[in-house]
C-alpha cells in the first residue's frame, strides 16, 4: 500500500499540487492532508488560498472516499476571521475498494471554534483524525494530525501543551488492537521530548530514514523539521521518502508498506 501525507498549505500552490496529485493518485491508496479549507458558500479563492479545497480534492480524487473533519470555522491562517461560511481542518482520502471499519476525530487541544482572536497562537484548537480499514486480512488505523503552532522562540520546541498532546496521542494509540500509522505536520523539532513520547511504541520514519528536512524554500524559518510519519512495529515498511518538490511550503511524505 502507499500512503501520502502532506500539509496542503490551503492549496496556495494549487497547480503544482494538482499535478502532483494526478500523478500519485494512480498508485496511492491513502492521502492524509492538513490545512484544508471547505465551504458551502460558493467562494473558490480567498487571500491566495483555495477556499473550497476539500471539494476540489474530492473531484480530482474521484476514485477515493473522502473524510473531512473541521477544526475551526470562519478563520484563515495568517489573515484572520472571515464573514462567510468557511471551515478549516483535516482530510483523509482512501481508495473506494478498501473497506473502512470506522472513522472520526477528537480534540487534543481545546475544542472546535474556541479560537480567541486576541491570542491566536495559544488558542487555535487541534483535533486528531483517525480512520480504520481492513486490507488483506489485517486491520490498520491511520491517524492524521496537525499539531500546535507557536511563534518564535517556541515555534518548534517543547511546551506543556505539546507534551500533553503527545501523551494523549500515545494513550489513544495504545488502546488500538491493530497496526497503526500516525502522520502529519506536528510543528515539532526532531529531538524534542514531545517527539520522543511518540517514539515509545512507534517507529519514527523521519529518523530511521535520516530525512534531512520536511520544509522547502517557501518556509522562511531555520527549523527544517515539522512533519513526521510514525508506524507500529508490525508494519513492514517497503519504502519511505520525502521528495524535494514544491507543491506546498511543506514536503510530502510518501510511505509504502504492507
Amino acid at each position: 500500500m502507499k500512503l501520502i501525507s502532506l500539509n496542503a498549505w490551503g492549496g496556495k500552490l494549487y497547480q503544482p499540487l494538482i499535478t502532483f496529485l494526478k500523478q500519485h493518485s494512480k498508485n496511492a491508496d491513502i492521502f492524509c492532508f492538513q490545512e484544508v479549507f471547505h465551504n458551502a458558500s460558493g467562494v473558490k479563492e480567498y487571500a491566495d488560498f483555495r477556499a473550497n479545497l476539500y471539494d476540489e480534492l474530492s473531484q480530482l480524487l474521484n476514485q477515493f472516499q473522502g473524510y473531512y473533519v473541521p477544526t475551526q470555522d470562519k478563520y484563515v491562517f495568517y489573515k484572520g476571521f472571515v464573514d462567510f461560511d468557511l471551515s478549516y481542518g483535516l482530510a483523509i482520502f482512501i481508495k473506494k475498494d478498501i473497506p473502512v471499519l470506522s472513522h472520526g476525530d477528537f480534540f487534543l487541544f481545546r475544542e472546535r471554534n474556541c479560537l480567541d482572536p486576541k491570542d491566536i497562537p495559544h488558542t487555535l484548537p487541534k483535533n486528531l483524525q483517525h480512520l480504520s480499514f481492513a486490507f488483506k486480512n489485517k486491520q490498520f488505523t491511520v491517524c492524521n494530525y496537525h499539531g500546535i503552532w507557536l511563534p518564535p522562540p517556541n515555534s518548534k520546541s517543547d511546551t506543556e501543551s505539546r507534551i500533553n498532546q503527545s501523551q494523549k496521542i500515545n494513550q489513544f494509540l495504545k488502546k488500538l488492537p491493530r497496526e497503526k500509522i500516525l502522520c502529519g505536520d506536528f510543528n515539532l523539532a526532531l529531538n524534542t521530548q514531545s517527539v520522543k513520547i511518540l517514539e515509545e511504541d512507534m517507529v519514527n520514519l523521519i529518523k530511521k530514514y535520516q530525512i534531512t528536512a520536511t520544509r522547502n524554500k517557501f518556509f522562511p524559518g531555520e527549523e527544517k523539521f515539522a512533519d513526521y510519519t510514525f508506524v507500529s512495529n508490525g508494519i513492514n515498511v517497503k519504502n519511505f521518502q520525502v521528495p524535494d518538490i514544491e507543491v506546498s511550503d511543506h514536503l510530502p511524505m510518501i510511505l509504502e508498506f504492507e
